[in-house]
């Protein structure tokens, strides 16, 4: 019938030829005339907009129009978008054919999206949700994670079962192919991810492990082991979504919300093109500070996202200066920084809302030379355990990859004495452990051979380290080997600190404290936070740079892309951790500081404030007074 038509019809297809012919090149002159749209990796300001859409929402896309898309980016003029198109109800946003899409779908948003971000060269990347889906395991009921209970999750997938390959690869091919989108960042995985006794997960387990026997409790033989069974079991999933996905879309840029960050403290075993997390909504600036540390060091383009209101103990707007310092949080590490507004329930946006990002969108963009693919300078590293932290989470119940927050006391410890930190995972330290004068162990324990091998090699050759409770100290004792007591400092016969010596190095040593629980030492205590800052004076005696008196500001030491060696000073004053909602941020003013430098620099600069700085120049020391840092300033040294 086909050769019929076509011999009867030559005409007809010929036309039809030449009219497909003429729309993909127009469609091909159509993408060359659009301006270049930045990678993730060279992006450093965004907008994230979702609302989770539901079965009850209406009229979605009806009032989400060009005009409005291209108010937002005349206001923020962002590198990247991020819009909703499946938030954890299971609704698509967008009236997709591989999907669910809401019955409240009246018109394609996500193309009006698409058209005008292309027009104006900004990259667009969707939020979706990935492992949590009601709709999905509504529809599925095969799909969900199961409890030891037999009960299937009303939300939550399983990794081991079909809605990877049914619905997830399909519906990002439709994002990456059909609508041209950029990448995507994808919600709700790892700290969404389940224990699953599923008959799917069980017999891998068995197939795996040679067991016959599934645990249902911490206290019951095994238990480390499958819950660690199913932290590979995400891994994996993620490996091989993104690698189904980058096979037939390879420029599709995708990251897995909080996967390889401090939810996840562990070398990046997946190709995700970047790493990203949005921190707490409130007492954001602490959030940040930790996460932002340690995302510096996954070898990953990355940034953060702040939430631009609080909803504790209302829902509250917050103002432009306080989403200015959250992201100088994030600036100062080299990070790019993004803030999550919500849209409105069909889809469009209320632009009178962005008024803040307007404000913090020019704060980074005045400090974007300095601090964009910023680098390191080593001052003292804290490890971050990932053994530890999985194994005591995994003891306390079910959750798999929940955010690390026992050790951020200590790192805020060290700030408020206005150290440079990085924090760094166990196999990041383990290869960069000889670049830092100083290394802080804090509670952990499950050091690798290879970890304590380097750690022994690091403080003969001159390293100090310090090991804060029992955990580190017996690490470090075990790692060593032979070392001398040369001071011993105690406190009401509770408190101890030892310092040893072992080739060149030094060993400071802070035992758990005489009738505390052996795993806790409290970061916060008056006398601990006296004898820390004791040993680290003797563990770091000429730091890179050092403050006439504790200020509250947050130091960080970087190498900017061109070169320069940059001061960070980021002001953390006032009440951010109680009050949900900052309307003025106080200066910190008169800061007289000290740079221990090896020549004289030929100047030293204050960004971007534009004010070069007289210093007084000792002994390799440079000191300078600055006489204001309202919220984040960078001394820039020219060598």
């Amino acid at each position: 019938m086909l050769a019929f038509r076509t011999t009867r019809y030559p005409l007809y297809f010929a036309s039809l030829f030449v009219a497909a012919t003429f729309l993909a090149i127009s469609i091909q002159l159509s993408l060359a005339d659009e301006p270049k749209r930045l990678a993730r990796s060279d992006s450093f300001v965004g907008i994230h907009f979702d609302f989770h859409a539901s079965d009850n929402d209406k009229d979605i896309g009806a009032n989400t129009t060009p005009e409005m898309v291209q108010t937002i980016l005349d206001m923020v003029h962002p590198d990247f978008i991020q819009v909703d198109s499946k938030g954890h109800p299971g609704w698509s946003s967008y009236p997709t054919k591989v999907g669910s899409p809401s019955p409240g779908v009246v018109a394609d948003s996500l193309k009006v999206w698409r058209e005008v971000t292309a027009r104006n060269g900004v990259a667009l990347y969707t939020h979706y949700s990935g492992v949590w889906d009601n709709t999905a395991v509504a529809k599925h009921p095969e799909w969900a994670v199961v409890d030891k209970n037999g009960n299937r999750s009303t939300q939550n997938t399983s990794v081991f079962q079909g809605y990877r390959e049914q619905l997830l690869v399909p519906q990002l091919l439709e994002f990456a192919l059909d609508y041209k989108i950029d990448g995507i960042w994808v919600d709700g995985e790892c700290w969404a991810t389940q224990i699953d006794y599923g008959d799917a997960a069980k017999n891998a387990f068995k197939a795996a492990t040679n067991r016959s026997d599934i645990p249902t409790d911490p206290n019951q033989d095994g238990w480390q082991e499958w819950c660690n069974f199913h932290r590979e079991a995400f891994r994996e999933y993620l490996r091989s979504y993104i690698k189904e996905v980058k096979t037939r879309a390879p420029n599709y840029q995708i990251a897995s919300n909080w996967a390889f960050t401090d939810h996840m403290p562990e070398p990046v075993s997946a190709d995700v093109d970047f790493i990203s997390g949005d921190y707490s909504p409130n007492n954001s600036v602490n959030a940040a500070r930790y996460s932002a540390r340690l995302m510096a060091n996954q070898g990953k383009p990355w940034d953060l996202m702040a939430w631009s209101f609080v909803m504790q103990p209302e829902w509250r707007a917050k103002t432009g200066v306080q989403l200015c310092r959250e992201a100088a949080c994030v600036l100062a590490l080299g990070g790019a920084f993004q803030a999550y507004y919500t849209q409105n329930r069909d889809g469009s946006v209320q632009v009178s809302k962005l008024e803040s990002m307007v404000e913090a969108a020019k704060f980074c963009r005045e400090r974007q030379e300095l601090c964009q693919h910023s680098s390191s300078v080593p001052q003292i590293a804290l490890f971050c355990p990932a053994a530890t932290h999985y194994r005591n989470v995994s003891s306390q119940g079910e959750t798999l990859f929940p955010m690390i927050t026992w050790q951020r006391p200590i790192l805020y410890r060290l700030l408020e004495m206005n150290y440079s930190v990085d924090v760094l995972t166990d196999e990041a330290l383990t290869s960069r452990i000889s670049e830092f004068p100083v290394v802080v162990f804090y509670r952990g324990d499950l050091w690798s051979d290879e970890l304590k091998s380097k750690v022994r090699e690091f403080i003969l050759n001159g390293g100090s380290v310090v090991a804060i409770g029992n955990e580190s100290v017996d690490e470090l004792k075990d790692a060593v080997g032979d070392f001398e007591i040369v001071d011993s400092r105690s406190k009401d016969d509770v408190w101890f600190l030892d310092v040893g010596k072992c080739g060149k190095g030094a060993m400071i040593m802070f035992p758990t404290p005489v009738g505390s629980p052996q795993e806790f030492v409290d970061a916060n205590g008056s006398t601990f936070v006296e004898f820390l800052e004791m040993g680290l004076k003797r563990a770091f005696p000429r730091p890179l740079v050092e403050l006439a008196e504790r200020k509250p500001l947050d130091v960080s030491i970087r190498r900017s892309q061109a070169g320069l060696l940059t001061i960070h000073l980021v002001n953390v004053s006032g009440p951010h951790e109680t009050a949900p909602v900052i309307e003025k941020i106080e200066p910190v003013d008169n800061v007289k500081i000290t740079l221990n430098l090896n020549k004289r620099p030929a100047s030293l600069r204050l960004e971007p404030s534009g004010i070069t700085l007289d210093f007084e120049w000792k002994e390799n020391a440079a000191t300078t007074t600055i006489p204001s840092i309202p919220i984040h300033e960078i001394i820039v040294v020219d060598e």
